[in-house]
């Protein structure tokens, strides 16, 4: 059932008409309806919107469904189009050649609010799941980070491996350390790799072996940037032993009897340099080796990386 009158409601600064629901029982998607005559200026909201009924917590049982009377307060959202994810290049060059840079800025750009604040984006991570984009014609889209609603100190997490993903996770998160600002500067880092590569070259998607999913990601990361200091937590010690010995060994194919590495990735910039030039410019390289540092000391912080030259190119 339609939860407003005719499928439309009226807000302070714009009226909405229903074009579907998102989520039952109190999620929908809207449009918004041209302002009237009678108005002098159009609202400053985009034609798509979201919207969320407020309602008390205790009341949002599986058995329970707002009437329209008991919602006293709705919230309108922006809409985005799509997410980084479904926008993989495959190899070919974007239509906008600045479009890594604008994506790369606008999430330095969040991230600088973070880094202010003493905060981190998420105990998970930032990955192409939660960068969201509108108006990709546009010459400068519209892009934001999402996942805000699980924001955490710097800090957090210590002598836990499993913050932030396995193909995102920093060098510090897996020695034990935290989540710190730097950490979400190197997940950043791989997201934008992971995104231009159309492929996850970190993380254990290629894992060759029976379980030790962590001294696999590790070996990746070994293998692309260098080794990770041992950690001072002697239960993690094991894992990184066992990354050590993967980076440098192989096995004997049972096909062909051939001997095969267990780590088939290069350097960063040898896989990077894969791209062709106008998709991942040499700039774009150097940005990205820039923050996929091992040492999260020399790691840059998000408003150093906004001065690097890749991204100080480009205006939002």
């Amino acid at each position: 059932m339609v939860p407003w009158a005719d499928g439309v409601l009226k807000g302070q600064k714009a009226s909405y008409k229903l074009l579907k629901t998102l989520k039952e029982p109190s999620l929908y998607k809207a449009a918004v309806l041209p302002i009237s005559a009678g108005s002098s200026k159009s609202p400053a909201i985009r034609k798509y919107v979201a919207i969320k009924d407020l309602t008390l917590e205790r009341e949002l049982r599986e058995d329970w469904a707002p009437s329209l009377s008991s919602v006293k307060k709705r919230m309108v959202l922006e809409w985005m189009d799509t997410d980084l994810w479904l926008i993989q290049p495959f190899g070919k060059p974007f239509a906008n050649p600045k479009l890594p840079a604008i994506v790369t800025k606008s999430i330095l750009e969040a991230l600088l609010v973070f880094q202010q604040t003493g905060g981190v984006h998420t105990e998970t991570d930032v990955n192409p799941n939660n960068i969201f984009l509108s108006d990709l014609e546009a010459p400068t889209p519209i892009v934001k980070l999402g996942d805000l609603d699980n924001i955490f100190s710097e800090g957090v997490a210590k002598n836990n491996q499993g913050a932030q993903s396995n193909e995102t996770r920093a060098p510090e998160v897996w020695r034990g350390l935290g989540v710190w600002h730097s950490s979400d500067i190197w997940s950043l880092g791989v997201t934008i790799t992971h995104w231009l590569m159309s492929s996850t070259i970190f993380g254990p998607r290629d894992k060759l072996i029976q379980d030790h999913q962590t001294a696999w990601c590790l070996a990746k990361i070994f293998r692309l940037l260098g080794p990770i200091e041992p950690p001072d937590n002697p239960e993690f010690k094991n894992e990184f032993d066992l990354a050590h010995a993967l980076e440098g060994g192989g096995f004997l194919d049972p096909n062909t009897g051939d001997p095969k590495p267990y780590i088939s990735v290069g350097t960063l910039r040898e896989e990077l340099s894969k791209l062709p030039r106008e998709l991942c410019s040499e700039s774009c390289i150097d940005f990205l080796e820039c923050l996929l540092v091992i040492d999260p000391a020399k790691r840059p912080t998000a408003e150093m990386a906004l001065k690097h030259p890749f991204i100080s190119s480009v205006t939002i």
